[in-house]
């Protein structure tokens, strides 16, 4: 229901006479009841009362020359000392200003005026009712009250405190706040509550909105503001305040009390503040509220009041499980975590206490703010909180007293059936005593001769049990044995074709044959733990990175569960699972997994360690595709240090770190630095694989791509492209270890044509698929090498592949860095390609955009790749030129003058008419 649209019927309706207005007011609202009662109360509530207007503001024809009439305020009018800059805000009764305050101080002020039109002595009331609220409080988390007055009109205002944040919700999503830092942030919000319980005031709104974070010094500090609706628990705020009429629901539905709601004769007290602050906490654990706000209005107003008065809301875990698994994770990893970790944080203590916080029986909630937050703290300090769940007998009597009739007729029927039931069973029990006395005599005659023929047949047993025993166990050293050699058999089969690269349908078959060996292996986890390890992995090599996932995480419960949570095993299965995520882009998991596995491998070996090392180059790589390039850097460079001291200069696990370290090097424009990392490589590989191997192909065609990064050396990386591909294209026809003609990365891309442009687009397209392979999709390098095919495809004027290139780029990029300056070269780089199109309008705006983005970033660009800037320029330039404009080009050619000396040493050649989808390497 739009209040905009009320209002404006309220205020037609008022100059409606008195006698037509309910006819009137019938035809216009139609079949819409709840808008006819809405202006109704209104309507009702303004007759009852002197309009402000004519008990209050002064005779209009007495006012100053000049002075603004009511409802005219305007940015820059003055009001007293202060003078209006921007209005901010809208209440439902009063405007609010951003306001500087000249004298005796200068600073700026939120002014709050009664808004034109709510001068009723309702209204009235309760805007003096929280000016009144808020003068009684001093706290350093409420918003204060600076000074009060009249307008030259006579409509009341007061100044309060400006506070420049963000909703609370807002602010802890936006810095991914972890839980534990989140009810740090909350518990300042009960202390400023509390507060104002102990002046006597109840806020009767608390929500989101009316709680803003700001930071002082650096530190997030909640302000809560809005005591509009405020009510005192005690003595009158003002001579003027006014019940609040019957039937007008006050607050907002998603986050009101059942008492508030239900506006009976039971007294709202601060108890009712309390549940609002349980519906916040829900939302800052699970990014939700109790009861959908929108469901409850649509549902209407009795609806809504039966709902929050019977209905029982989730527990936040279970309402987090019930999430689909996109906004699961989407809310998990707000909070800095992951969905599986944030339900265990969320189960238990937190489900408790905001579970008190939200019982219906207001007697069971927390009796003050102060025992809420004391609860919180005494969760974050590990200790027994005081909050538990409801006991069984509890919630029986709710559900008797929520269906009286029903338990009435049943327990009725239930008296009758229960006489009936022990006058039965008295006749029963004499019969049943009588008949066994005649037994018992019966039985003792028998009882003796049966002594003797039990014993001999107890002793027959036990030798038949001895027996089946023996042979038992004879067959469970069989079965252990033919299930060993059919295990043996089977990874010894998968391992061949691993190495051979084996056709799929065959290995599928070997999988589907050791999966089925699970069923027998449920009383040996260990045993279990291993296949499904193994399965996993065969599994990732497939590039079934689901399937693994779930092999992976089978392996790791068992390993927790035989071995332990912190034991060798159990790092190596996180480390198996972290791999799997990052085949998947999922750089979150990854990272969690491999955190914890180094946290488990140092605590085992210590700082020094070939597995400690392993971890850290590995989770080094994770940071690095999240930005993190100087923790990345770091901990490449320590892991590269200790396998050089574990395993010696020629290692492959040397090699793969040096690789590593060459992509990050690359990535902050230590471009010098990175090829001589990766000539290492390149080196230990040849030493270790061969020269003619596959994995010295690999290594020649990543250090081709950084030296290409120069256009310089153009010449030096095609001659190492042409290496890569000789030796590949060799193990191909051999039929070697070299992977099948198939698409970009077979044979057909091998027999590359002799322009250099085509020769570096196969050599790219070669290298973006080794990229993929080993590094997963969707990295930062795979997006590096979509950005270098982009140019290449530029050259070659194939300006639709191109464009599908940046495309993909440009996605990837926004995905892991949105705001990177390499963004807004891929942009720039769109609007070349559509210069190539003749799509010259959409050309210029993504060409001028993506320059000013890259301009902006400036200072985080690293050195190596200023002249992007310079190249930029020159790209507009051209395009200006060849749209025949010269003004345009001349002011771009000024911009140009005006660049650094390194964002001038661009390489782009002269424009054509086409000329700006030219340009240097991306």
């Amino acid at each position: 229901m739009n209040p905009a649209e009320i209002e404006e019927l309220f205020a037609r309706a008022l100059d409606v006479a008195a006698e037509r207005r309910e006819a009137w007011l019938a035809e216009r609202c139609g079949d819409d009841a709840g808008l006819l009662r809405r202006v109704t109360d209104l309507l009702r509530a303004h007759d009852d009362g002197r309009s402000f207007m004519e008990s209050v503001l002064p005779d209009l024809a007495a006012l100053p020359a000049g002075a603004p009439l009511a409802g005219d305020e305007k940015p820059g009018d003055q009001i007293g000392p202060y003078k209006l800059l921007q209005k901010i805000g809208e209440g439902g009764c009063g405007v609010v200003y951003m306001a500087e305050q000249e004298e005796p101080v200068r600073r700026r002020v939120a002014l709050k005026i009664i808004k034109l039109g709510m001068d009723t002595k309702l209204v009235v009331a309760r805007f003096e009712a929280e000016r009144q609220a808020l003068a009684r409080m001093e706290h350093p988390n409420i918003a204060r009250v600076l000074d009060a007055g009249a307008t030259l009109s006579g409509r009341p205002y007061f100044v309060m405190e400006l506070v420049r944040g963000l909703r609370i919700t807002d602010y802890c999503d936006q810095n991914h706040l972890p839980t534990a830092r989140r009810l740090e942030l909350f518990t300042k919000v009960c202390q400023a509550i509390q507060h104002a319980h102990q002046k006597g005031i109840i806020h009767r709104d608390i929500k989101p909105s009316n709680i803003l974070v700001t930071l002082h010094d650096g530190e997030p500090v909640p302000k809560v503001i809005d005591f509009g609706i405020a009510k005192a628990t005690q003595g009158r705020l003002t001579e003027q305040t006014l019940f609040t009429a019957f039937e007008q629901f006050i607050g907002t539905p998603a986050y009101v009390s059942p008492e508030q709601a239900e506006m009976s004769g039971l007294d709202v007290d601060t108890r009712s503040d309390i549940y609002s602050l349980g519906v916040l906490l829900y939302e800052l654990l699970t990014g939700r509220t109790p009861f959908n706000g929108h469901d409850l209005v649509d549902a209407g107003l009795e609806e809504m009041r039966r709902r929050l008065r019977e209905q029982e809301p989730p527990r936040p875990s279970l309402r987090l499980r019930t999430l689909n698994d996109t906004d699961r994770t989407t809310v998990a990893r707000r909070r800095g975590t992951d969905a599986p970790r944030l339900t265990l944080a969320l189960r238990g203590d937190l489900d408790w206490i905001v579970m008190r916080c939200l019982e219906k029986d207001r007697s069971r909630r927390y009796e003050s703010a102060t025992e809420l937050a004391a609860d919180l703290q005494r969760h974050l300090r590990n200790e027994p909180v005081t909050a538990r769940p409801p006991s069984t007998a509890y919630l029986l009597q709710k559900l008797i007293r929520r269906h009286r009739l029903a338990f009435g007729a049943g327990l009725a029927t239930a008296g009758a059936l229960v006489l009936g039931l022990v006058a039965t069973t008295t006749l029963f029990v004499r019969e049943r005593a009588a008949l066994e006395r005649a037994r018992a005599a019966e039985a003792a005659a028998v009882l003796e001769k049966g002594r003797a023929e039990m014993h001999s047949a107890n002793e027959a047993r036990l030798r038949l049990e001895a027996e089946f025993e023996k042979r038992r166990a004879q067959a469970e050293v069989l079965r252990r044995e033919k299930l060993s050699l059919l295990m043996g058999r089977t990874m010894k089969d998968m391992g061949l074709l691993v190495a051979l690269g084996g056709d799929r349908r065959a290995f599928r078959d070997i999988l589907d044959q050791a999966v089925s060996l699970k069923r027998e292996l449920s009383d040996q986890p260990e045993i279990e733990a291993g296949l499904d390890e193994t399965l996993g992995g065969a599994y990732f090599s497939m590039g079934e990175y689901r399937r693994a996932e779930d092999m992976f995480i089978d392996a790791l419960a068992l390993r927790r569960r035989t071995q332990g949570e912190d034991s060798p095993a159990v790092a190596q299965s996180l480390t198996d699972l972290g791999t799997v995520y990052s085949g998947q882009a999922r750089w979150i998991d990854a990272e969690g997994c491999l955190r914890d596995a180094l946290r488990i491998r140092q605590q085992h070996h210590g700082l020094q360690h070939p597995d400690v090392a392993r971890a850290l180059s590995a989770l080094g790589w994770i940071l690095a595709q999240q930005a993190n390039l100087h923790e990345a850097e770091h901990m490449i460079r320590l892991a590269l240090a200790q396998q050089r001291l574990f395993h010696g200069p020629v290692h492959p696990e040397v090699a793969g770190t040096l690789t590593r370290l060459g992509a990050v090097l690359t990535q902050v424009g230590q471009i010098k630095d990175a090829e001589d990392r990766l000539g290492e490589a390149l080196t230990i590989t040849r030493q270790v694989a061969g020269a003619e191997s596959l994995e010295a192909a690999r290594a020649i065609t990543r250090l081709a791509v950084t030296m290409a990064l120069d256009q310089r050396r153009l010449p030096e990386a095609l001659t190492l492209y042409r290496e890569a591909f000789r030796i590949q294209e060799n193990l191909t026809e051999a039929g070697g270890s070299g992977r099948p003609a198939a698409g970009d990365g077979g044979r057909e891309t091998l027999r590359i044509q002799r322009e250099p442009m085509a020769e570096i687009e196969s050599a790219l397209r070669e290298g973006w698929r080794i990229t993929r392979s080993q590094y997963a999709k969707e990295s930062w390098e795979e997006a590096f090498h979509l950005a270098l095919m982009t140019w290449v495809l530029l050259q070659e004027k194939k300006y639709d592949e191109a464009e599908a290139s940046v495309r993909e780029c440009l996605a990837i990029r926004l995905k892991l860095r949105a705001d990177d300056w390499s963004v807004f070269h891929a942009r720039h780089m769109l609007g070349a390609v559509r210069a190539g199109q003749q799509r010259p309008a959409e050309a210029e705006s993504l060409l001028i955009e993506g320059y000013e983005g890259m301009k902006a970033r400036e200072s985080t660009i690293p050195a190596f790749h200023l002249p992007r800037l310079g190249e930029a320029v020159q790209r507009i330039i051209a395009f200006h030129t060849a749209q025949h404009r010269p003004d345009d080009a001349r002011r771009w050619q000024a911009e140009f003058d005006r660049l650094g000396a390194e964002a001038r040493q661009s390489l782009l050649p002269a424009a054509a008419p086409q000329g700006a989808s030219g340009g240097q390497t991306p």
